[in-house]
């Protein structure tokens, strides 16, 4: 029974992954993913309009699938941590430790953010992600650091993180400029736990 019951969950992991890249592929070739129906997904992905519909709300959720899969995994990952170092340094690692850019092709990933940034509706859906993802964080930041969620330390760090976590994300995707992802992000962390009124002096170089 424990077989089976795997074996749906890993082909239902794969549909969802099928219907999520055939959005991208779409939608890139579209132009925006408001020129994509849910019948050319599915279509495109090999199944029925229905099945689609059994695995997104929406095409804007299969477009997000990636993201909302990782914050699962970073979610995982700083409890994890934090159960065992201090939770600053547990969401920078679990953060770091997600390997996005040995995951995803740089380019796919650049495309995705202009396709995101150009539509409303996937802001929209994103912010709400990001809003579940910061409730979830937050009662583990809270706990680690023994303070109510209501209290402004722990979702102050938390929002400070995923901060660093967002633009350091944005900005190597842009123009990686010789780094790897793992650096750019502690690079941000360092500059938070610095503080921000002055730039780091071992900074990155601004763009000539």
């Amino acid at each position: 029974m424990t077989d089976q019951t795997g074996l749906r969950e890993r082909k239902k992991a794969a549909t969802k992954a099928a219907l999520s890249d055939a959005t991208l592929r779409l939608a890139l070739e579209k132009g925006g993913l408001e020129a994509v129906a849910a019948d050319e997904i599915a279509a495109r992905a090999g199944v029925s309009t229905r099945t689609f519909h059994n695995y997104f709300p929406s095409k804007e959720a299969a477009f997000l699938y990636d993201f909302n899969e990782i914050t699962g995994e970073f979610i995982a990952a700083v409890r994890d941590r934090a159960a065992r170092q201090p939770v600053w340094d547990a969401l920078r690692d679990a953060c770091v430790g997600l390997r996005i850019d040995e995951r995803f092709d740089i380019t796919q990933m650049q495309c995705r953010e202009e396709l995101i940034h150009s539509s409303p509706e996937l802001i929209k859906v994103q912010a709400g992600q990001f809003m579940e993802l910061f409730t979830e964080l937050l009662a583990i930041v809270a706990e680690a650091t023994g303070r109510s969620t209501e209290d402004p330390y722990p979702r102050l760090m938390l929002g400070s993180a995923l901060i660093a976590m967002k633009i350091s994300n944005e900005d190597w995707i842009a123009n990686p400029r010789g780094r790897t992802l793992a650096e750019a992000i502690t690079q941000a962390f360092a500059q938070m736990e610095a503080g921000i009124a002055r730039p780091l002096a071992d900074g990155p170089e601004p763009d000539a």
